[in-house]
């Protein structure tokens, strides 16, 4: 798969934190590498790397599955806890509960939600934790590209297990401290997604509940940034 420039191979994602069969592994391959790059200028940060592509497929299946009658995989979720500590918030809110009632059973439309959900978390964190360099060097590797090449599928070392334990700690932290302002973040994802059908409607001029692409929503995506999207503010607008 071809992002920003660099290919990215689908068979070698990291291992998914939830319990899968092998044909969900391969239906999720096929349906992200049919997606275009040109199609996802918009989502570098949830398409630019393993990792972040790995938490993509987590999200897809709870959404696809039903979250409620899937198990965590605790082998795999000791290997990855910063993945884990943003599905477990993410997953637990009312608003991915709504998002994962409308896209149940719906491949497309669950891969979808996941991108455009995870690319806004992953904004989020990004920018709270950039000037942070303890966290960072943990979390960067989600969405820095350059340092992909890493054989990250065998147990941690032990400095890489005490910088993800400093950024999962940050992370809950940070939720904690700001529980409305990323329960409103996520509310307004699930709205932004709302819109986007909206602009799919208007475009085929009858109704829709299937989003297959993500073509011409840049301009959609760039309002959303501007006018909802704000880090300067204790809450979200719009």
């Amino acid at each position: 798969m071809l992002v920003n420039g660099i290919e990215i191979d689908l068979a070698k994602l990291e291992k998914p934190l939830l319990l899968v069969s092998e044909d969900g592994e391969l239906l999720f391959r096929q349906l992200i590498q049919e997606t275009p790059e040109h199609e996802l200028t918009q989502c570098q940060l949830a398409l630019s790397t393993r990792k972040s592509i790995s938490l993509v497929r987590d999200f897809w299946f709870a959404m696809y599955k039903d979250r409620e009658k899937l198990y965590i995989n605790s082998g795999h979720a000791l290997l990855y806890p910063i993945r884990l500590i943003i599905f477990e918030l993410v997953t637990q809110d009312d608003s991915f509960k709504r998002l994962s009632k409308k896209s149940f059973g719906d491949e497309c439309l669950s891969l979808i939600y996941a991108i455009v959900l995870l690319q806004f978390v992953l904004r989020w964190i990004k920018e709270r934790f950039s000037d942070n360099k303890e966290v960072y060097e943990s979390l960067k590797l989600l969405y820095r590209t350059t340092d992909d090449n890493i054989d990250d599928q065998s147990s941690p070392s032990r400095e890489q297990s005490i910088g993800q334990a400093i950024a999962v700690k940050a992370i809950r932290s940070e939720v904690r401290e700001n529980t409305q302002e990323f329960a409103s973040l996520l509310y307004q994802t699930y709205n932004f997604l709302h819109y986007l059908h909206d602009i799919e409607k208007d475009k085929e001029e009858k109704e829709t509940t299937r989003l297959p692409t993500m073509k011409n929503v840049e301009d959609a995506f760039n309002q959303f940034y501007k006018t909802r999207y704000t880090t300067n503010k204790a809450i979200f607008t719009g």
